[in-house]
């Protein structure tokens, strides 16, 4: 342990210093509005449980623990993904110099902190900046495990990846690779007569006991949602080409083609396949990313699902650009093209960075980029006028839901409209049968068939509707404002629903 708290008095420990700094200096000055997911997450830290209609409970837990120190701000709420991304880049220079060496940890966690992806996930808090810590520190710690090993490294590494499963779906993906690994390498298979391996699976599994339980009590919500990930979309040719494309844009185009380029090196080369660290870093980063990659030909793949598989593919880069023997010429290219990439990738980050605090200075279709954050606390200013006084506010999607419930004043609970099955959290937690006489204020995106209302609210008034052109101009937000007493009605969700529909 000695020698990495000595390793962060190092270019590298230099680095990561001014970065962390920088970015947190950045969480301070940006007036960012939270986006709809954001909001969604920080009302969940709201009812703390073992789990939630879509995602594990970490998330939910960091910005509930964040925001009863800090209250409740958009800073206090980002203020983890923060600190992830810093620890991300610890670990990663911590398992990289493990493997190899300071030089190669240096260039490392560069390639890291200059792609695109991983600077949004260091002020933007969601589900992947918790996963991504804990993968980095999974890869770390498994090393560790195979390289020297005892019950206790790899009881530690089961609570890692326990961690992992507690943050995202994604983490179960560790273990699979981790194993493949085990048996592929000689030096390591045989581990796998050994009960360590099996010991941190058994852990990681403890660990999501109560996750589970509480699925099994709410008609294993999370696992349907999952499962439409998975679901058939539409068939298309070209979906894997519009995956690798979208995959070069959020990574930086120079470093991904090199991270395909060592990912073929490693296929073709004998000898690089017998290097136990080279085939450690490919397992767990070139073939997950090859099986995502048939599914974009069935659905459209999110850009951030393959996100903690480009971790130990950033290592891998930087060992292959700066130790493999290369003949002269294409050497001295390839470690330029290495540099370009990072150079290029701090670039566009610098870019990102500036974007949310001087968005005027950029082209509408980049300004576009930030529709997601723009809206909310005009919508929240337009409610409150409209809302008639101890109101129940009614939204008709959870991302209605979620902002209002954090802009409005003294951050109220707020519902959802009930459309037959389980679509979001705010369905789970219902309540609005106990809300029956009450006043309310129902917000909807779009205007709401009037007999239907009047079977829900005594007597219906139409408060008036609301627009806002969102930054580039493109993507509008509406609002829909009706008031009126609560009577029963299918709208406001069974109070205890038997039956869970496929979301």
């Amino acid at each position: 342990m000695k020698r990495y708290i000595n390793a962060l008095f190092s270019p590298a420990g230099l680095f990561i210093l001014v970065i962390v700094s920088a970015r947190l200096v950045f969480l301070q000055q940006i007036k960012l509005p939270l986006s709809p997911d954001e909001a969604y997450y920080w009302d969940w830290g709201r009812h703390l449980a073992w789990g939630y209609y879509s995602k594990p409970p970490m998330v939910a837990w960091l910005i509930a623990l964040s925001t009863h120190f800090l209250g409740i701000s958009e800073y206090s709420v980002r203020i983890p993904a923060w600190l992830c991304g810093g620890l991300y880049l610890v670990f990663l220079y911590f398992f990289s110099l493990r493997l190899f060496d300071e030089q190669v940890g240096l260039w490392s966690i560069l390639a890291a902190a200059a792609t695109p992806i991983m600077a949004v996930y260091s002020f933007v808090m969601t589900i992947d900046p918790p996963l991504l810590m804990f993968w980095a520190l999974a890869l770390w710690v498994g090393w560790l495990a195979a390289e020297t090993p005892s019950l206790g490294r790899f009881a530690l590494l089961g609570l890692v990846i326990g961690l992992g499963l507690l943050s995202k779906q994604t983490m179960v993906a560790f273990p699979v690779f981790y194993f493949l690994w085990l048996y592929y390498h000689p030096e390591s298979r045989k581990l796998l007569r050994k009960p360590g391996p099996y010991l941190a699976v058994l852990l990681a599994f403890i660990m999501c006991v109560p996750t589970l339980w509480w699925n099994a009590q709410h008609h294993w919500i999370m696992f349907k949602h999952t499962s439409t990930h998975f679901k058939e979309q539409a068939f298309r040719l070209d979906g894997p080409l519009f995956f690798l494309v979208e995959q070069a844009g959020v990574i930086t185009p120079i470093t991904f083609v090199l991270m395909l380029l060592g990912f073929y090196l490693v296929i073709t080369r004998e000898k690089l396949r017998k290097i136990r660290q080279v085939t450690y870093l490919f397992f767990l980063s070139a073939l997950p990313l090859g099986l995502v990659l048939p599914l974009a030909f069935l659905r459209k793949v999110n850009a951030n699902w393959p996100a903690p598989f480009y971790t130990s593919a950033f290592l891998l880069v930087a060992v292959l650009c700066l130790r493999t023997k290369w003949p002269q010429k294409r050497g001295v290219w390839v470690k330029r093209s290495f540099l370009m990439g990072v150079l290029l990738g701090f670039i566009i980050t610098i870019m990102l960075y500036k974007l949310p605090v001087m968005p005027q200075k950029f082209p509408p279709a980049v300004r576009g980029l930030l529709y997601k954050f723009d809206g909310w606390p005009e919508l929240a200013q337009v409610t409150t006028k409209k809302c008639p006084p101890g109101a129940v506010i009614i939204a008709g999607s959870r991302d209605y839901a979620a902002e209002l419930a954090f802009y409005l004043p003294g951050h109220p609970y707020t519902y959802t409209l009930w459309e037959g099955s389980y679509r979001s959290q705010y369905d789970i937690w219902d309540g609005l049968g106990n809300k029956i006489g009450r006043r309310a204020l129902v917000v909807t995106k779009g205007p709401l068939n009037k007999s239907t209302l009047n079977q829900c609210l005594c007597p219906v008034k139409f408060l008036g509707a609301w627009e806002k052109k969102l930054l580039g101009g493109h993507k509008t937000i509406r609002a829909y404002f009706y008031s009126g007493r609560l009577r029963h009605c299918p709208w406001w969700g069974p109070t205890c629903p038997k039956n869970v529909s496929s979301p």
